[in-house]
């Protein structure tokens, strides 16, 4: 998969993803909203531990 890094003002990319509600096409799902994009680098490492409960209680 090749890696995307996205610049600050630069349009979001269409994209369909897999999330605990069923599949959705980003950013269409939250058009017209603010969203944040939170991802980790790979499963079991300390980010998932750590940072995803942390940033959940935001």
């Amino acid at each position: 998969m090749p890696i995307y890094a996205p610049s600050i003002g630069e349009k979001f990319p269409e994209i369909e993803v897999m999330t605990t509600h069923g599949k959705i096409k980003l950013p269409e799902y939250f058009k017209g909203k603010w969203f944040v994009l939170f991802s980790h680098p790979a499963d079991f490492t300390p980010v998932c531990t750590t940072e995803f409960v942390a940033f959940a209680k935001r």
